[in-house]
């Protein structure tokens, strides 16, 4: 009877230190993908800085003087003769 419960003991013992060991292995390959993501966000964020910073430099002004000009040409003048009856 006592060498039963020693055997299952022992069962019991080894079937726990395999689960220990696999979950080990589980969190060595968690911990490489959580590298692996940290380092791809890094990554974004770098290049989404990098891409604010070339929206940043964009000379606004010049591109809404472009477009009023581009606007001016399309603009239909009125005769003289409209505008300066009295």
């Amino acid at each position: 009877m006592t060498s039963d419960l020693l055997l299952q003991l022992e069962q019991k013992v080894a079937h726990a230190v395999e689960v220990i060991e696999l979950l080990r292995l589980q969190i060595e390959e968690l911990e490489e993908e959580n590298i692996a993501l940290k380092a791809e966000h890094e990554k974004w964020r770098n290049d989404l800085a990098a891409l604010i910073k070339r929206f940043d430099q964009i000379d606004i002004p010049s591109v809404a003087v472009q477009r009023s000009q581009i606007q001016m040409k399309h603009v239909i003048p009125i005769p003289e003769e409209d505008y300066m009856s009295v």
